[in-house]
């Protein structure tokens, strides 16, 4: 039941995730999907997530009104317990509301604010396409190089990381821009997915039992921020 509550609960940081994008892209670029080719793949990414056109056209009509205000990627940074880092992953129309918002729950948790770029710089930001179909490793290698995509990694879906098992089979992450073009490869293929850009460490940390726990629930609250669309770490989780 938790894994299923987190789950849904990664589904819906998701859906408000796109569309906030969609709203995004439509201030920036215009509503019409035919001209905004980023609107038609944000439109299509919905549809994968179920999310409903009614949803949508309310965030396409929020982006063509001139009085809507802009929304800003923002990343803040953490460290937990036994030096385990966090990535804070806000898409925001209130930067001082989301700083508030995430240095509270931060302090909250027990965790400590970190200097910009201190905890980033043990990460490498990557696209994470997650397949609706399963795909062989020779078969991902065979997309790639169509799309002239040099480093790519499958992996299993992962509960713990919001992946639906219903409806994720595969997990496959590309450098974050090699997004557009493995998106695109595999749509040609036939493989349909979604995706997102997260931040992958390049060497986990190893906690005591307790600091897992302390830190495993530190990320369930820092999940919950209003802005907070993701949030990234380095803990080894076995």
């Amino acid at each position: 039941k938790m894994k299923m509550a987190k789950t849904a609960a990664a589904y819906n940081k998701k859906a408000s995730y796109i569309g906030k994008k969609i709203l995004q892209c439509v201030k920036e670029k215009g509503p019409d999907a035919d001209s905004n080719r980023q609107l038609g793949l944000l439109m299509k990414e919905a549809s994968k997530l179920g999310v409903t056109k009614d949803v949508v056209n309310r965030n396409i009509k929020a982006g063509s009104d001139p009085n809507t205000a802009d929304f800003k990627e923002l990343t803040y940074e953490a460290y937990g317990v036994g030096g385990v880092g966090f990535i804070i992953n806000c898409l925001s129309d209130n930067v001082n509301r989301a700083a508030a918002d995430v240095n509270a729950a931060i302090n909250k948790v027990g965790f400590s604010v970190a200097a910009s770029g201190s905890v980033l710089f043990n990460f490498e930001k990557k696209a994470r396409l997650c397949l609706t179909t399963e795909i062989d490793e020779d078969s991902m290698i065979e997309v790639a190089m169509e799309a002239d995509v040099d480093d790519c990694e499958l992996e299993a879906p992962n509960e713990d990381k919001g992946d639906d098992p219903e409806k994720v089979k595969s997990v496959v992450y590309v450098g974050a821009t090699e997004l557009g073009a493995m998106v695109a490869a595999l749509d040609e293929a036939g493989y349909e997915c979604t995706s997102s850009l997260v931040y992958v460490p390049m060497a986990t940390v190893e906690c005591s039992a307790e600091d897992l726990e302390l830190n495993l629930a530190g990320l369930d609250k820092l999940e919950e921020i209003g802005d907070c669309d993701t949030v990234d770490h380095n803990m080894l989780i076995v």
